[in-house]
């Protein structure tokens, strides 16, 4: 069972350990229960030279009503627009940058702050992926998408009386997190195959994300796991983004409407299904239960709903089935399951079939 497994790994390890380390990097976390106090926070922060990156959807008008005005409005995650929020930032003279809604402005005001070396605010509207505070940005680079090792904000604002209200949200953040039991079972996966060593630390704030949002008792469980992501994901986002994750990159340029959370939680059920059938091996979870103990937890979890939505949609199990045949081209680097199962050998429609009759 995958959740006995992780509470024997994470024996001794508590919530005071994620604390250390937070305190370790620097980085401070402020919670905002009150819009009123908010607000004023963000007008503080464009009369200290500070521009907002967002997108032109619920964050970009949040901002726009608040009478927030200095602000970039992202196109696209790619790097296209990195080089214009520097020339913006440039223009603004700009000292701060601040990251506010989804994954797609952290990213690009992750990047743009890095590269211009100017201080990193980071404000999540809604707990939808695991990179609150996390250092790496992924970002389109001629049309693939590449990750990029940035920097640690210096603070992450957490607007909890949005977050309270995030629905659809929430559940796109409990699928990033849970993708930690797939990328873990490509790290052992490695280290069987190539002795790639195993880093304690990473392992244990990973597990303990996973933990935090299988035993999901409040909003703060959450939020916690969100965090522990990011610190594991302080050198390399390995112990957070394996398999399952260049399955959802191939795949979620053409599905839009979904978020990136919830193809990550799709795709993880197609990699514990392989992994069941294909390797059989026991590695940091028994590969032969790791489907139908994924299954259990998304039920436990409430977001088994997500995924029957998503694989309901034919369009989607079409162009994923053909799309995933050339996963083991998106990131040759990193070891996974892709090195040891030829995706063009596998029968996807197939596949995704068997998992949509055992959900």
């Amino acid at each position: 069972m995958i959740e006995e497994r992780i509470s024997e790994i994470l024996k001794g390890f508590s919530e005071k350990d994620v604390r250390k380390e937070i305190k370790k990097n620097n980085i401070k976390i402020r919670r905002r229960k009150s819009e009123k106090r908010f607000v004023k926070e963000l007008k503080k922060f464009e009369e200290s030279k500070a521009i907002f990156v967002t997108d032109k959807g619920f964050a970009g008008e949040y901002l726009k009503k608040q009478g927030i005005c200095k602000i970039f409005f992202l196109e696209r995650e790619d790097l296209k627009n990195v080089n214009k929020c520097k020339i913006y930032a440039h223009n603004q003279r700009a000292k701060i940058i601040i990251g506010f809604g989804g994954g797609r402005a952290l990213d690009i005001a992750k990047k743009v702050a890095f590269d211009t070396e100017r201080k990193l605010i980071l404000i999540p509207t809604a707990p939808s992926h695991n990179g609150l505070i996390s250092r790496t940005a992924s970002l389109f680079d001629n049309g693939k998408k590449k990750s990029f090792l940035c920097k640690f904000p210096k603070k992450v604002i957490i607007p909890f009386f949005l977050w309270k209200i995030a629905g659809r949200h929430i559940k796109a953040g409990i699928l990033d997190v849970l993708a930690s039991v797939t990328a873990v079972q490509d790290v052992f996966l490695s280290h069987s195959k190539t002795g790639e060593a195993i880093k304690e630390k990473e392992l244990k704030l990973a597990l303990f994300g996973v933990k935090k949002v299988i035993n999901i008792k409040r909003l703060k469980d959450l939020e916690t796991a969100l965090i522990c992501g990011g610190l594991a994901m302080k050198e390399s986002s390995r112990y957070c983004s394996g398999s399952e994750h260049e399955a959802e990159k191939i795949i979620a340029e053409k599905f839009k409407e979904y978020m990136h959370g919830e193809i990550v939680g799709v795709c993880s059920l197609i990699v514990a299904k392989i992994y069941s059938e294909k390797i059989k091996q026991n590695l940091i979870f028994d590969s032969s239960e790791l489907f139908e103990d994924l299954v259990k937890i998304y039920k436990k979890t409430s977001v088994i709903s997500v995924v029957k939505e998503i694989l309901e949609n034919q369009k989607f199990v079409d162009e994923a089935s053909k799309s995933l045949k050339i996963v083991d081209t998106i990131r040759p680097e990193r070891f996974t399951l892709w090195n040891v199962v030829n995706p063009k050998e596998i029968n996807f429609k197939k596949l995704i079939l068997e998992i949509k009759e055992n959900l």
